[in-house]
């Protein structure tokens, strides 16, 4: 006895003929299938913190030259016989900013001002000057500390030119390595 079918799905009971498969997966089959694509998400998922650590740095390293540059046009405002005076201002060095804070004339107040203004904006506080974060320079940072440090260093190649070259640096990726930025100009006496 037969029995009529469609043609695309005949199926045969005679004897040594096998039986076409359904269509679909087997387990077997589907697990491999799902451990392959739990490999391929895991590492994209990785992608995305290495992604946000590189954007942390990106934005650091903005914010390093940002502050590199408004230094460099603080600078500028000096009289021209005073941008020497900043010679060697580290902002993690206390002594160095206490030299800046030590004369009283006019001129050296802006010298002060300056390099006051720049360990606020880079460290995050006013260590040197015998307190904490002052609130005049809140500005600076939006509250949350730079954590960053940097140095002035000015050359004097002839009588009427100043080369400056501010240096800001940068915590790494990895513990204990530090980046540095360096911008330079030169200033001249008109």
């Amino acid at each position: 006895m037969r029995i009529a079918c469609d043609d695309r799905r005949r199926t045969s009971l005679r004897l040594g003929e096998r039986r076409t498969r359904p269509r679909g997966f087997s387990l077997i089959e589907l697990l491999i299938g799902m451990s392959i694509m739990a490999v391929a998400l895991l590492s994209i998922a990785t992608m995305f913190s290495t992604g946000y650590s590189d954007v942390t740095a990106g934005g650091k390293t903005t914010m390093a030259t940002a502050a590199a540059r408004q230094l460099l046009e603080d600078i500028r405002t000096l009289p021209f016989d005073r941008i020497a005076e900043l010679n060697g201002l580290n902002t993690n060095t206390a002594a160095s900013l206490i030299a800046a804070d030590a004369a009283q004339d006019p001129g050296r107040t802006m010298v002060r001002n300056i390099a006051r203004k720049w360990r606020y904006a880079l460290a995050g506080d006013l260590t040197g000057w015998g307190g904490g974060p002052d609130a005049a320079w809140s500005f600076l940072t939006s509250g949350t500390p730079f954590g960053v440090r940097g140095q002035v260093a000015v050359a004097s190649p002839t009588a009427t030119l100043r080369q400056v070259t501010v240096t800001v640096f940068l915590p790494g990726r990895l513990a204990g390595e530090e980046l540095a930025l360096r911008l330079d100009t030169v200033i001249s006496r008109l």
